[in-house]
């Protein structure tokens, strides 16, 4: 097999067990929401699909349950119910046939049973769950019995449809984890106590499915590397079981990932605050110190040449991407024909697990509808129009409109006010941690160029845009915060992003207390907040909801939390601002209307509702154009909708 120019590493072969991958991409255990009634289902079938046939080497699936003691959600496939075996067998040759691996991943949630109240919940102890404090129900010893019975016959239903392998879940806290970890294991019997005995019934499971499926189906472990919790599995705790698994069991690769239900959740999915490749050296470590077992690595790598270095400098044997994956399903394929300038960038915002447990199923800031893309160099030209398209507004929602416009129409104009492209999501790449969101601000840069958009930095008038004589024009000159209502206008206050602007640029101390309001609960809000807390002697957060980061998904919620903490910004709940004179700030409790003061308040800014920048909508209407809102123009809601609208705007130009 010839040897790829650039990242031979990552497109050589390796064999796992007595299989062998095509390359070093795994697409690592990523729960989608996709299916339905514990069973898969085309939408689920059809995007392990579209990345086996865009280059992915091996494809492990979500969390499949082994018993019906695991039901944690109905849109996760139940391993063990045999009323799955023919989805089961149309899902493996979906991957197989595009000469990819799809490796079931099995396991049982144990005391982290959070979504049915009515279920029992089983552990190795009585230790309650960190995250819900459920107490579990301690198992007994035919308890165990049925469960390693269900990994097994799970496993075996999944080898008879035509699965590479499964991978045992012994991580994130989960039920493997509980009988793992001294830190939830506080059994006296074979399964409790010391180390061996803790990991006996991960031994007893691996052995049988061995004995079961045989030596050509690939059987993995998944487990912790760093739990993040006091009294649980370290990196020296995790390196003595890891050799034990090595050295005892028939378990073919090991694949680390760290933190479990307590705040350490947020390093299972390591945001855009993190450092690149967080949790890399420990893997690594972990690898040298085993030897024998191919290694994955997991954990926001964020490029093609740093996955080769990690193979490379042998810290690991394959890397696991996710969500890499989910922004751009044709990564590996760009990877793999020299095309990583067109990849759509991952920027960690966790979008996708957001949704996913909101119950709205995967999807990226970038949208979920290109599951059916074919690999790029299939693409077919297409036969433009010859209208004339003018987008207004150089945000994210105008540079989507004007990508997606332009490879249907031949003449395409984007105009801004602005003398540089990118909107308010310029000024968030400005905040602390944020500047990744620069690379989405650069692709659709780089991508406008490449299409050909003609792009003008102009004062916008509606005299500007009739002069280009224009078929349509698409509105998506964004939307600009609202004074907070119950507050008179005061001269000096500004907004959020107009405050924050100047300070960016600058390392001046201020004295006194800054004040922000908060009807946002965007993690923009608290990274302005935490630019503030290195210019002001002190920083309050105002909302009138009970907590902030409502919009916020869990995991990222933690870290926004952990910094502001860290910070010292004091956050006050059922507040409203009514009244701010002589650096006096009057706040009211909506649910009691008692009244406080902050003095001292020498800065006050907010973040409320935005309304639409859309004033130019019904002149240009009244003068006969087709004019089209989009994006925070036509309804405030953010990047992702800001995206989506962009994207599907073809939907409108050709009614």
């Amino acid at each position: 097999m010839k040897k790829h120019n650039k990242y031979p590493n990552l497109f050589a072969p390796i064999k796992i067990g007595q299989i062998t991958i095509q390359n070093r991409f795994v697409h690592t255990a990523t729960v989608t929401g996709y299916g339905a009634n514990t069973s898969p289902t085309p939408k689920l079938i059809n995007y392990h699909r579209t990345l086996a046939s865009n280059g992915v080497g091996m494809i492990v699936t979500e969390l499949m349950p082994v018993h019906q003691t695991s039901i944690a959600n109905p849109f996760l496939v139940s391993a063990y119910d045999s009323k799955n075996n023919k989805l089961f067998s149309q899902w493996a040759s979906a991957v197989s046939n595009k000469g990819s691996n799809l490796i079931g991943q099995i396991g049982h949630v144990g005391r982290q049973q959070l979504w049915n109240p009515l279920s029992t919940p089983l552990s190795a102890s009585s230790e309650p769950d960190p995250l819900s404090w459920t107490v579990p129900r301690k198992m007994n010893l035919s308890n165990i019995e049925d469960i390693i019975n269900g990994f097994c016959q799970s496993a075996k239903l999944l080898q008879n449809a035509g699965f590479s392998g499964v991978e045992l879940h012994g991580a994130h806290g989960y039920l493997l984890t509980q009988f793992m970890s001294p830190f939830s294991n506080k059994r006296n019997d074979n399964y409790g106590g010391n180390r061996e005995k803790r990991l006996r019934i991960i031994y007893e499971i691996s052995h049988k499915i061995r004995d079961l499926c045989g030596d050509k189906f690939i059987v993995g472990l998944k487990m912790p590397c760093d739990e993040g919790v006091d009294g649980g599995i370290g990196p020296t705790e995790a390196k003595k079981i890891a050799l034990i698994v090595s050295d005892t069991m028939p378990i073919d690769y090991l694949c680390f990932s760290q933190g479990n239900f307590s705040p350490s959740l947020e390093d299972h999915l390591p945001d855009m605050h993190f450092p690149n490749r967080p949790f890399q050296d420990i893997h690594a470590k972990l690898k040298d110190s085993i030897g024998k077992l191919p290694i994955i690595t997991v954990g926001k790598i964020e490029s093609a040449n740093a996955a080769e270095n990690i193979l490379k400098e042998n810290k690991a044997d394959l890397i696991g991407f996710s969500r890499a994956l989910i922004s751009d399903p044709e990564f590996v394929n760009k990877i793999k024909y020299n095309n990583e300038s067109s990849i759509r960038p991952c920027i960690y915002c966790n979008f996708c697990w957001g949704e996913i447990h909101a119950g709205r199923g995967m999807k990226c800031i970038h949208g979920d509808s290109d599951l059916d893309r074919k690999p790029s160099k299939h693409s077919k030209n297409i036969s433009k129009r010859k209208n004339r398209i003018v987008i207004v507004g150089g945000g994210i929602a105008g540079m989507e409109s004007a990508a997606t416009a332009s490879k249907y129409f031949s003449d395409v104009s984007l105009l801004t006010n602005s003398e540089s492209l990118g909107g308010k999501l310029k000024w968030e790449a400005s905040l602390p941690g944020r500047s990744i969101i620069n690379e989405e601000i650069n692709f659709q840069k780089n991508r406008l160029q490449e299409l050909g958009v003609k792009i003008t930095h102009t004062n916008i008038t509606q005299d500007t845009i009739l002069e280009l004589d224009p078929t349509h024009v698409v509105l998506a000159s964004g939307a600009s915060l609202s004074w907070p209502s119950s507050l008179k206008k005061i001269k000096n206050v500004t907004d959020i992003i107009e405050s924050t602007y100047f300070l960016a640029q600058t390392e001046e101390k201020m004295e006194g207390t800054a004040v922000i309001y908060d009807q946002d609960h965007t993690s923009a809000c608290y990274a302005a907040a935490e630019l503030l807390a290195s210019r002001f002697e002190k920083v309050i957060l105002l909302t009138p909801k009970p907590t902030i980061g409502t919009k916020i998904n869990y995991i990222s919620l933690i870290g926004v939390f952990r910094r502001l903490l860290k910070l010292g910004i004091e956050i006050v709940p059922f507040s409203i601002p009514t009244k701010y004179q002589k650096n006096i700030l009057t706040i009211k409790n909506p649910i009691n209307n008692e009244i406080n003061q902050i003095n001292e308040v020498t800065f006050l800014t907010f973040a409320t509702p935005k309304s639409p920048n859309d004033e130019l909508f019904q002149p240009l209407t009244n003068s006969g154009l087709e004019c089209i809102l989009a994006g925070d123009c036509d309804s405030p809601r953010g990047l992702a909708g800001a995206i989506s609208d962009g994207s599907k705007i073809l939907n409108k130009l050709t009614k």
